[in-house]
This record gives structure tokens, sequence and C-alpha cells, in this order.
């Protein structure tokens, strides 16, 4: 029984706390022509919009993300308003625990 109990105490005693690994969520953004919660991206650079879209997400939502990156897979509005979907889709990935603010600041689950 000793020897028993020791084992169960050994498997315990190794698990640390650093070890856990939050749960990734795959995360989309259905880009409109210009009515985006940060910058539109005219006369930006790609790389230059997708550092305001980096911005808005680190300073002004306070998310911690992975793997940001555009696709041009969407479906796009044959319109010229703000809210005409350009066929752009803002992609990330981030932890559970900022699912809250990204679901309420217009991103959807992937």
């Amino acid at each position: 029984m000793f020897i028993s109990m020791l084992g169960v105490f050994a498997i315990f005693s190794s698990c640390d706390e650093d070890e856990i690994v939050e749960s990734q969520i795959d995360f989309l953004f259905k880009e409109t022509k210009c009515s985006t919660p940060w910058s539109n991206s005219q006369n930006l650079t790609d790389a230059e919009y997708l550092q305001v879209i980096n911005d808005y997400l680190v300073t002004d939502l306070g998310v911690d993300y992975n793997d940001l990156y555009i696709t041009d897979d969407g479906v796009a509005q044959d319109c010229e308003a703000c809210h005409c979907l350009s066929g752009d889709i803002i992609r990330i990935s981030a932890d559970d625990e900022f699912s809250e603010v990204l679901l309420e600041n217009g991103f959807e689950l992937d």
C-alpha cells in the first residue's frame, strides 16, 4: 500500500502549473469595404495593414493572439457601401480567455 501511495504522490508532484496549455481557438473577421473597427486598408501595404490590425487587437482589445493573416476566400458583395463585404477574411488564433472580447467586437468562430 505504501508503494501505491508513493506512486500516486510521484504522479501528482510531477504536475507543474507551467505545463498547463491554454486551448487555442480560431477566429475570423469578415472584412467590409470600410466599416472595420480599425483603420481601413486604403493606401497601406499588406505589412502596414497587418500592423494596424495587430495594434487594434493588442492595444485596444488587450488580446494576445497567434497567426494573424488575411485570406481572400470570403464572399465579396457587389456594392460600395461601408457595410458591404470585401471578400477578405482576417484570421487569428487566440486563447479561449479572449473569446468573449473578440466575439463582442465582430469576430466569429472559424
